[in-house]
């Protein structure tokens, strides 16, 4: 064992968190305890949580007070999920439009932190979380990563966007006694930024490498081109976007370590993880209350994609009641053998907004169509489908030296296939595809209005 990981799990943190008052540790290990309690007692707890919330969002928010009366709802006769689900879904728009009536009222002279999405579906949502609302998120992260193989006090290798800046005396002590992290901006993955990260790995020796999916395996792709074979974390963390099984197999092969689908969100914290087992990922029960339903808003079945809606079980400061996050996924048709007794969702299928919309009204899967292209047909490095309306996709494509003039053929009769033989498709070859704002890079984008998002 490292003298200093010992050293920051055994003093420096517990001294650091006794100092600022944090509930990380204590909410940890009550998590770690929870985690082994049969389905029934979990769901017993969370929906206790789920009543307290309601109770107090309707008594402390003007938005959920006016929402409820409009309703006819009373929290206090909420029984079960058939009364919950009478609470209208909640929509980015409608935390844009009204963001200071979510702000309850204990909260309104407090100092809080604004959590703000990329904005990759449209306009960014920002949502305010209080200091316990943070330490309580960290702690169900923390249990998540202790599942990939890191320990409290253990470096991490973080692929980030716009990483955090340790300018100042007490970011850097921060960093060297309690959280220490090192980052490869996602912004500036070239080779000498990613060098430097190498350099770093190898003086610091994280234990876990976490970050957007496809930016991982960016950097994984650079290690192989260039030989480089001492970058060995016990476990990889991915997220941000689905990881798609070519780029999984790169990863898996470059580091030598499977890796974990870690799925969360700005506004909410942690959603659901895999764990050792990597079969399915575990719902965060115990801070989130998750639905997946269809169009018409009723409870998909497993195995059948659903919308995501998430209430928050811990943000007192701005309570997200059936939030429609904006993404898709499958409920779990299996339970996992690992013991825990939290429930599973499949996989998370990607955005509502990544999904192409063909003219009948019907759905496609833009990132595994992206995948199965990609592997089809040679020559393409990298893709991009945007589908500007319903009758138009444009394709960007970082072409390689294997492209040929037929693949351009090829790849059309394909996506009219998939989308649609009226589709107009229009091919567009760039030199590279950007991320966006946040450093996350998306393959499909879809600005045809999604039926999921009318319920």
């Amino acid at each position: 064992m490292d003298p200093m990981n010992f050293l920051r799990r055994r003093l420096f943190v517990p001294i650091w968190v006794a100092k600022d008052r944090s509930p990380r540790l204590k909410y940890m290990r009550q998590l770690e305890r929870s985690q082994y309690f049969d389905l029934e007692r979990l769901r017993e707890l969370q929906f206790s949580k789920l009543k307290r919330m309601l109770k107090y969002a309707y008594e402390n928010t003007h938005y959920y007070r006016e929402i409820f009366q409009e309703a006819g709802i009373d929290p206090a006769r909420i029984q079960d999920e058939a009364d919950f689900k009478k609470i209208p879904v909640l929509k980015k728009a409608h935390l844009r439009r009204h963001h200071q009536r979510f702000v309850s009222d204990p909260y309104r002279d407090k100092r809080l932190v604004p959590f703000k999405t990329g904005g990759s579906t449209g306009q960014p949502v920002i949502v305010l979380k209080d200091f316990e609302t943070i330490e309580l998120g960290v702690a169900a992260a923390y249990r998540s990563f202790k599942w990939a193989g890191w320990r409290i006090g253990e470096p991490m290798g973080r692929v980030w966007g716009n990483p955090p800046s340790k300018s100042t005396i007490k970011a850097k002590l921060r960093n060297l006694l309690i959280d220490p992290e090192i980052f490869l901006d996602t912004m500036r993955i070239e080779e000498k930024e990613i060098l430097d990260f190498v350099k770093k790995w190898k003086k610091f020796k994280p234990t876990v490498l976490h970050g957007h999916s496809h930016s991982i395996f960016i950097f994984a792709s650079f290690c192989e081109e260039k030989g480089i074979e001492d970058i060995t974390p016990k476990g990889i963390v991915s997220t941000s976007m689905m990881l798609m099984p070519r780029e999984r197999t790169v990863i898996e092969r470059v580091f030598n370590c499977k890796v974990t689908d870690f799925y969360g969100s700005e506004e909410v914290g942690l959603i659901a993880c895999q764990c050792e087992n990597h079969k399915g990922m575990h719902l965060n029960m115990e801070n989130v209350y998750v639905e997946l339903v269809n169009m018409e808003g009723k409870d998909v079945t497993p195995g059948e994609m659903g919308t995501v809606l998430v209430t928050s079980l811990i943000n007192k400061a701005m309570p997200l009641i059936r939030y429609q996050i904006g993404d898709m996924a499958i409920p779990s048709r299996e339970t996992c053998g690992c013991g825990r007794g939290l429930a599973c969702i499949e996989k998370v299928t990607g955005r509502v907004a990544d999904f192409l919309v063909r003219k009948n009204g019907s759905l496609v899967a833009g990132v595994s169509l992206v995948e199965r292209t990609l592997t089809a047909y040679p020559g393409i490095s990298q893709m991009q489908l945007v589908q500007e309306d319903i009758d138009n996709l444009i394709v960007r494509i970082v072409r390689s030296s294997e492209y040929k003039s037929e693949t351009g053929k090829l790849l059309t009769n394909e996506l009219k296939n998939s989308v649609g033989p009226d589709i107009n498709v229009h091919l567009a070859f760039v030199e590279r595809i950007a991320p966006g704002p946040s450093g996350k890079y998306r393959f499909s984008i879809s600005k045809v209005p999604n039926p999921y998002m009318n319920f």
